[in-house]
């Protein structure tokens, strides 16, 4: 059997606007590449845990889950790093973001911005479907 990697996403909402991050130009895969906070699901941890794990290692913020929006899989620099995702929306809650060595530049932008912008293309789809969610969810929704 074939071994594959678990990863998470977060896309972090604070005051209707959204963290999107570029990748420092040291990172081995994706350099210089736009993103949301990422990271990789350690040994017996759970996705929930790693997500504020990375969170909070990346950015130095603190949030809450609303709830897992996306799943998805592709190859991490080749057909030897098969990876499972999964991308869960945010509630800011408190922290100053500070940067870790992994990426360079932060921003926060509004859902549309974030959506129109290209350099989001992956992102741009789960962009879509908060903006879907914010429009039918309570706003003090959170997943269980």
């Amino acid at each position: 059997m074939k071994q594959f990697f678990v990863g998470v996403g977060a896309i972090i909402e604070k005051d209707g606007k959204v963290l999107v991050l570029k990748r420092s130009p040291e990172k081995d895969f994706g350099a210089n590449v736009w993103e949301v906070v990422t990271g990789r699901v350690e040994a017996e941890e759970d996705p929930k845990q790693t997500l504020l794990r990375e969170v909070k290692e990346e950015v130095n913020l603190s949030v809450e889950i609303v709830t897992p929006i996306d799943t998805g899989f592709f190859y991490r620099g080749g057909k030897d790093y098969p990876m499972i995702f999964i991308v869960f929306w945010c509630r800011y809650l408190e922290g100053e973001v500070k940067l870790s060595w992994e990426h360079s530049e932060y921003k926060w932008l509004t859902l549309k911005k974030a959506i129109d912008d290209k350099r989001f293309s992956p992102f741009i789809e789960r962009f879509k479907i908060i903006q879907k969610l914010k429009q039918y969810l309570p706003k003090d929704f959170k997943y269980a």
